[in-house]
């Protein structure tokens, strides 16, 4: 991610379009840890989402005005499938664990996107539940849930933005993907737990936010529709190059830090081209912290 000369000239023109946009796109049982020794490294994490603003403000306004069109070309740029999408055990470990509004930021380095975002994370879904879970929330006859009973039915139990919206996905979309991190809202009051997840549900449809602005009242991307529905959880929101945004990896940090607070650690999983593994809340931290070290 270091803006240096000996990057060829469009790469690095790409490189600073994506770091400028930002794109996005793309109380526990825990799934289980196999180092459970390793102690949260905080200090690895003082880097997290520091130092962004590489590039003059008038390059940055200039690329802002292609961000619809850029973004969705580059949402559809992939070159290879997910680690973890061959490794059924690792997913079926992921989805195990899963309660509604669960929160899953994935990390999918396959991806143009998911390459070029600094950091270890590039995005963020919504485990919304299936029809079992939902009649038990108490929400499936809802007026905001009956129009998706169908997709529901269907496996598609999470909610996401990316370029095509506010949108349900399968399972097999989500975690399409190198790594999982799964944080858990502690929202005790069943009421406020129902609201969260009808607010969800009605923000379907939302057109999507090229500019990663919080601000913005009519489109959004998929850190802030967390943050617009659940603004409890108080999610970090930084300024870069004048507008207010919300990084994937400043939300993982954000629970590693407030162990015992409003957001949980449930579990980590990562996978190479040929294994998979679950990692522990201080290998999360380490996994974090090193990606921006090395920025």
């Amino acid at each position: 991610m270091r803006n240096t000369d000996t990057l060829p000239t469009v790469r690095r023109i790409t490189l600073a379009l994506l770091l400028i946009l930002g794109s996005l796109l793309q109380g526990c049982t825990g799934i289980g840890t196999t180092d459970k020794g390793v102690k949260p490294a905080r200090a690895s994490l003082q880097a997290c989402c520091t130092s962004m603003e590489d590039y003059p403000r008038w390059y940055v306004d200039m690329a802002r005005t292609v961000a619809p069109a850029l973004g969705t070309v580059l949402s559809h740029v992939s070159w290879r499938s997910g680690y973890l999408r061959s490794k059924q055990a690792a997913q079926e470990a992921v989805m195990d664990v899963l309660q509604p509004l669960d929160i899953v930021l994935v990390s999918s380095k396959g991806k143009r996107s998911g390459q070029m975002i600094p950091g270890l994370f590039g995005h963020a879904a919504i485990y919304l539940g299936t029809e079992q879970e939902l009649r038990y929330l108490g929400i499936w006859s809802a007026p905001e849930v009956e129009p998706h009973h169908a997709k529901i039915r269907a496996g598609q139990v999470f909610i996401e933005a990316d370029a095509e919206g506010v949108h349900l996905s399968r399972p097999s979309i989500v975690l399409n993907t190198d790594a999982v991190a799964v944080l858990r809202p502690r929202i005790a009051n069943i009421e406020r737990r129902r609201r969260t997840a009808v607010d969800f549900f009605a923000a379907m449809g939302m057109k999507f936010d090229f500019l990663f602005d919080v601000d913005s009242p009519d489109c959004t991307f998929c850190t802030e529709l967390i943050h617009r529905t659940m603004p409890q959880l108080d999610l970090p929101i930084m300024e870069i190059y004048g507008v207010r945004t919300i990084m994937p990896d400043s939300v993982a940090v954000s629970a590693i830090r407030r162990r015992g607070g409003t957001l949980a650690f449930v579990g980590y999983v990562k996978a190479d081209r040929s294994n998979w593994k679950q990692g522990s809340i201080g290998e999360l931290a380490n996994d974090i912290g090193s990606h921006w070290a090395d920025r």
